[in-house]
Parts: C-alpha cells; structure tokens; sequence
C-alpha cells in the first residue's frame, strides 16, 4: 500500500527539466514573425521567403537588465524593455526602431560610436525597390524623460545605408586601427537556376 501511494505521489511531480516555458501573458512578449502568402510572397517564387527575422540583445536602457530586438518581415520590428522577473515592455514607438516597413532580416547590437550606448543595426532584403532595401543603423540617443532609449537612423552619415539583399552584419576591428568595420552577408537570387543552386557572384 505504500508502495501505491509513493508511486502515485511520485507521478504528480513535475519533472526537472533545464529550461522553462515562459508564456507571453506573463512576458508581455508577444512578437509574431507571422508571413501571409500570396502570389508574389511565397516559397517557390522566393526561396528564402522564410530564413526569418533576427534577434538582438543588449542592455539598451543601462539599467543592468537585457533587453530584446526583435525584427519583424511583413510585420513591425520591436523592442522590449526588460523590467526584470521575466516580464518586458514594448517600446517600440517611443524608441523609434520599428524597421521602417521593411523587410528586415538580421540585428547586430554594436557601440558603434564607442560612446557606452547600444545602437542597433537592422539588414533589410527582400524587396524588389532598392529603397526598400537600406539597411538602418539606429543610433541611441540615451534616455527620455521616463527612461526609455531613444534612436536616430544614421546608417546613411555611417556609409551604412546598404541596399543589397543584405542578411545579417557582424562588427569587428578587421585591420587593429581600433576602429569597428563590418561584414556584411549578402543573398542574391538566381532566378536562371533552380530554387536549391547557387552560384559565385564576382563585383568589380
């Protein structure tokens, strides 16, 4: 009888697991990269309609929590503040880094002014207008008055305004002269070959 009782005891316990699922009702995260079909937007007319929206992390606001970039393609790019214990804001409009309507693709989080602000830099793709495709380089301007870091699109004053199928940027100091370059990765469609070939492609 006891051993019933402790196996049914044992039953109900939660198993330990390593990670936890934190629901967007107590997040107040609900960010949804969701793509709707159509007869221009779908996979066998572009082949990487689904390489998806990247996310970047940094403490944005210095207050010693990290926060989370999120980039949207057919939908806003966001911004959430942490406010600790698991739960975030959107501040996306206050902060100004709603991607602009673009397709946006990878984040990268850099200082790139090397003045102890996070800014943000967003690829952006897809599109047939070039216009459509400069990337943005968002510069934090600090905090307003309620604490909530504010940007500036500056990628055009940066020579960052790329306007290739750009998909994602990493910053580093390439050649030791202590100042941050970049790497970006690009995407070009083939549309002469099939959806699964890819080809060099040499720019002079």
């Amino acid at each position: 009888m006891l051993l019933i009782l402790f196996l049914l005891t044992a039953c109900k316990q939660t198993p330990k697991t390593l990670f936890i699922s934190i629901p967007a009702s107590q997040s107040g995260i609900d960010f949804n990269n969701k793509i709707v079909e159509n007869d221009s937007v779908n996979s066998i007319d572009l082949e990487n309609v689904y390489n998806g929206g990247g996310v970047g992390v940094g403490d944005f606001n210095h207050d010693g929590l990290p926060d989370l970039y999120f980039t949207g393609n057919e939908v806003s790019s966001r911004l959430y503040l942490n406010k600790g214990n698991f739960s975030f804001k959107d501040v996306t409009a206050v902060a100004g880094v709603n991607g602009e309507g673009k397709w946006c693709r990878g984040v990268a989080v850099v200082d790139i002014n090397n003045d102890g602000l996070l800014d943000i830099y967003v690829c952006a793709t897809l599109s047939a207008n070039p216009q459509k495709r400069k990337n943005m380089l968002y510069i934090n301007q600090g905090n307003n008055k309620d604490g909530i870091p504010v940007f500036k699109d500056m990628a055009k004053e940066y020579g960052l305004d790329d306007s290739t199928q750009s998909t994602m940027a990493a910053f580093f100091d390439y050649d030791n002269d202590g100042d941050l370059d970049v790497y970006i990765v690009t995407n070009e469609l083939n549309k002469q070959g099939y959806p699964d070939a890819f080809r060099p492609v040499l720019k002079n």
